[in-house]
């Protein structure tokens, strides 16, 4: 293996932590009534539950696609203008976007990030590490960036990329080579960053990388898979790369 000159990070229990609150769904919903009655020009009874069993249904499809390691990423726009159509709504496409816009405000105002995290990723960018990320997640690139550029985390990034823009997930080999590009780096100088030991550590082995599972979040076990290093916390990164050949960061 070369030395590591690059970094690779999943997205969510990753870098940051989410969890859709009850009251960021409800804020979401009333607006996406709101957006709806305007563009049909009536007001709906009962549209508010209409609009929570619409966007629920399509939160339980997606989790189902995960749970069941689906591969291919769901296109969220059309499954909501398809959905919204069974039920009576044929939409703008337009419109349609903009309901996935306020939907996803849900989750945008549920993420948090930790200062320490920020730190960590401002010292391994000052060593000289080429950093990137690479998520699965079903909502739309431009948002998810837009919520990385808020939480302070993109300017440390050269490279993002999602599952909902290049089609397949984690561990597809195809994800992990697009992000490689555009980073502009080779696997074996990349280590890969993640929380999941299927999506993320075989994943990233499977193509060439190394992989640090990072437990800050969450903790997986499964004696299927091996990372090659394992970390409680992301400032416990900058320890383990000059093992591999790469500079030793700042402490933040």
């Amino acid at each position: 293996m070369k030395p590591v000159r690059a970094i690779l990070f999943d997205f969510g229990h990753t870098l940051v932590d989410f969890r859709r609150t009850e009251q960021a769904l409800h804020a979401a919903y009333r607006q996406i009534l709101v957006r709806i009655e305007a563009v049909a020009y009536i007001e709906v009874p009962e549209l508010l539950d209409l609009v929570e069993r619409v966007a629920g249904g399509i939160d339980r499809l997606v989790a189902q696609s995960y749970a069941e390691r689906r591969m291919e990423e769901i296109d969220l726009v059309a499954t909501f203008k398809e959905t919204l159509s069974t039920v009576g709504f044929d939409l703008p496409e337009d419109v349609i976007e903009h309901v996935v816009a306020l939907d996803h405000s849900a989750y945008s105002n549920s993420i948090t990030v930790e200062p320490e995290v920020l730190a960590a990723l401002g010292s391994l960018e000052e060593a000289g590490y080429t950093l990137g990320l690479v998520s699965n997640v079903t909502l739309l690139p431009r948002l998810m960036r837009a919520d990385i550029d808020a939480l302070g985390i993109g300017r440390h990034l050269k490279a993002s990329v999602f599952s909902s823009e290049v089609g397949v997930r984690k561990p597809d080999p195809r994800i992990f080579s697009e992000a490689l590009s555009r980073l502009g780096t080779d696997p074996a100088e990349t280590v890969f960053v993640g929380d999941r030991l299927y999506d993320d550590v075989s994943g990233a082995q499977a193509v060439g990388m190394r992989a640090v599972l990072t437990r800050q979040f969450r903790a997986e076990e499964d004696r299927q898979f091996r990372p090659d290093a394992v970390i409680d916390h992301l400032r416990e990164l900058g320890a383990i790369l000059p093992r591999w050949g790469g500079p030793t960061p700042r402490e933040g």
